[in-house]
């Protein structure tokens, strides 16, 4: 799907525009004066030089935390494609990144050259994605959690026992032997993609129709904006990048099982970051990203059969202390408001 067709919002004849109904205080702000839009430019454009020049100047610990980090930032922002802009806490997104990691190791174990297993990666995912669309659309709030947080031990049973076809329990190796420079690459690439996805839809229609369906669906509804519809494509939109992510993990892997990418752990990850980082926001997830895999990171050296625990404390005590997520600290806030990074595009 093109991102630019998925960015745009059609309309019933007739229907009110979807930004007149929604106040102006909650509505994406302009960019700011051009002196304002350049030192944010140069200084992404300098963090990205940064960020390329790791392999050159880091040892191979350093580039494959580095490649973790960025693993899962692209799926921590992925998810907020829909948990944050319109409110879906979907404790199933991680189900997009295990089947992408399946469809690609699959592939290339089926003699697919890699080009056509990426593809595999983001095929698959998006038609899981389209399939569960309607039931799970059905349903609202906690139940809609539950609903997609069910979704992981049944993908990951499946996978158990499709031994032919996963390796069942024991997994089975990628076929594809690749050095830590390229998975790192590989990762900052989709990272940074699916970081300007994320702010385009921020400062679009559909984030401001997503807002809308967040703030009440039944009165989206009845100004013409369709809720099913910018629904689904929030979560194909979200859905792509983390079957991408869940192939350049596997690269990193070299070894697949389900319980490493279909558990649930892995699930818990996306959400807590953005939760604890700041959902509905560009940098919430990023922030939430770097924190928790500098938490993860620590706990492996020490405790790691703790990680869970870890999430689930990170995730309860980020609601009840910051409900709007480490963005919302003054300190921080202003610094990521100087890059067009902190911005809401709805009002707690």
């Amino acid at each position: 799907m093109p991102w630019n067709l998925a960015l745009t919002i059609a309309r019933p004849p007739g229907a009110q525009r979807t930004s007149s109904i929604i106040p102006a205080a909650a509505r994406p702000r302009g960019g700011g004066s051009t002196p304002d839009r350049t030192g944010r430019g140069l200084a992404l454009v300098f963090l990205l030089a940064a960020l390329a020049a790791l392999p050159w100047t880091a040892g191979t610990y350093a580039l494959s935390l580095g490649a973790l980090l960025l693993i899962y930032m692209t799926l921590a922002v992925s998810y907020d494609i829909l948990g944050g802009y319109a409110g879906l806490m979907n404790l199933g997104h991680s189900a997009f990144f295990g089947l992408g990691a399946y469809a690609f190791g699959i592939a290339l174990t089926r003699g697919w050259p890699p080009p056509a297993a990426v593809v595999a990666s983001v095929a698959v995912p998006l038609a899981f994605a389209a399939l569960i669309s309607y039931p799970i659309f059905r349903l609202r709030g906690a139940c809609f959690a539950l609903a997609t947080f069910g979704l992981i031990p049944l993908l990951e049973l499946l996978a158990l026992n499709l031994g032919g076809l996963t390796g069942g329990s024991q997994g089975f190796t990628i076929p594809l032997a690749n050095r830590i420079e390229v998975v790192y690459y590989a990762a900052l690439v989709l990272a940074a993609w699916t970081v300007w996805v994320s702010y385009r839809i921020a400062h679009s229609p559909l984030g401001l129709a997503l807002m809308t369906i967040r703030e009440d669906e039944d009165v989206a509804r009845s100004f013409g904006v369709a809720p099913y519809r910018h629904k689904l494509r929030a979560l194909l939109i979200g859905a792509a990048p983390a079957g991408l992510v869940g192939a350049v993990y596997a690269m990193n892997l070299t070894y697949l099982t389900a319980e490493v990418v279909l558990g649930t752990e892995i699930a818990l990850v996306p959400v807590t970051m953005a939760v604890l980082g700041g959902s509905g926001t560009v940098a919430g997830p990023i922030v939430g990203a770097v924190i928790v895999t500098a938490v993860q990171e620590l706990l492996w050296t020490r405790t790691w059969y703790l990680r869970l625990v870890v999430y689930g404390l990170l995730l309860v005590l980020g609601r009840l202390f910051v409900p709007g997520g480490l963005v919302r600290l003054p300190a921080l806030r202003r610094l990521l408001a100087r890059l067009g990074l902190g911005e809401r595009i709805y009002a707690r």
